[in-house]
């Protein structure tokens, strides 16, 4: 009997996170993680959430993570993220963010949607 990996919201951060180490990203795998999702809440956890922490790695001339992303550092990030987001002006900040994120990561998307859709 086959059984089947049921992906928490940590295993999809933690997916999407690939997307910003200093290496080949392996979309493939990413998506084999965030097919489990619905494509809008992806895209919400990776524009929202993971790239505002995991962005400047990719920034620096020296990127500290070149492999992974800690799944346990990240996922408490996001927590301490989504505490700054509570009042009007973290919401604020947080949709200027995304907005920025989202023309910023356009074709990172488009190279992951491409995988999601097959």
């Amino acid at each position: 009997m086959k059984t089947s990996k049921l992906f928490t919201d940590k295993d999809l951060c933690a997916a999407l996170s690939d997307i910003f180490v200093d290496n080949r990203v392996d979309y493939q795998y990413i998506a084999s993680v965030a097919k489990h999702f619905p494509v809008e809440y992806v895209q919400m956890m990776l524009y929202r959430y993971v790239a505002p922490i995991c962005y400047t790695n990719a920034l620096t001339p020296v990127p500290p993570v070149w492999t992974f992303f800690d799944a346990d550092e990240l996922w408490e990030n996001i927590g301490i993220l989504k505490n700054k987001e509570q009042g009007l002006f973290g919401k604020f900040k947080r949709d200027l963010c995304t907005l920025y994120l989202k023309n910023r990561l356009k074709q990172e998307w488009q190279e992951l949607m491409c995988f999601l859709q097959n």
